[in-house]
């Protein structure tokens, strides 16, 4: 996770104006840390934050790759470009999808505790309590599947695609990487788009690299 992080780093670097679209982020974060992100975009932390409330919500662990990606550094979005296919949804092919992903930012927000960065918008507690929640709203619309029910367990939310809306979804058991499915009788396409989260993220490109 360490090098996918440097490498994802040194290529964010490259773009004159990556930080444009962090304005917005950026008015609650600590000004200090601002200032170090945007000199090298991954400040390495000192302290770790308390993942144990993931634990007490969803059952169970965030798996060592999340950690670390939470741990290691303070960092905005992790964003770009990316190559995949997603699953059509009439059928059971395929179709080329080059999508914009966005993973979840690890920030430290003013007069907030390191172990608050747990709890952000947009955070993976965050993201994970909305697709388990998104689940329970359809199964009050209609019945569902208990199928369904379980296998929406097997998955932690860690960001979603900018166009479609899809989740990106790390499944717990293999560390792999899938886009939500939004067929009834699916949580994610039965394909993943990359075998781990450090792929994921070595994966992603710009499109217009130094301007």
């Amino acid at each position: 996770m360490k090098n996918a992080l440097i490498s994802y780093s040194k290529k964010a670097m490259e773009i004159t104006n990556y930080y444009d679209r962090f304005q917005h982020q950026f008015e609650c974060v600590d000004p200090e840390l601002i200032s170090e992100i945007q000199k090298s975009f991954l400040v390495p932390r000192i302290t770790k934050t308390d993942l144990e409330p993931f634990r007490e919500k969803f059952g169970h662990e965030l798996p060592d790759d999340i950690k670390d990606y939470i741990n290691l550094y303070w960092h905005p979005y992790i964003y770009g470009a990316y190559d995949c296919y997603k699953q059509k949804e009439d059928s059971d092919g395929y179709y080329k999808f080059d999508e914009g992903l966005v993973l979840f930012s690890v920030m430290k927000h003013k007069g907030k505790t390191d172990d608050d960065v747990l709890f952000q918008k947009y955070g993976v507690y965050d993201l994970t309590a909305e697709l388990y929640d998104d689940l329970a709203e359809r199964a009050e619309e209609a019945p569902i599947s208990p199928d369904i029910v379980n296998e929406v367990k097997k998955y932690i939310c860690i960001g979603w695609t900018e166009y479609a809306a899809h989740r990106v979804l790390y499944k717990i058991a293999t560390g792999e990487i899938y886009l939500e499915s939004w067929r009834e009788d699916r949580v994610a396409d039965d394909k993943p788009i990359a075998g781990s989260l450090s792929e994921l993220i070595n994966k992603i490109y710009f499109l217009n690299p130094g301007r």
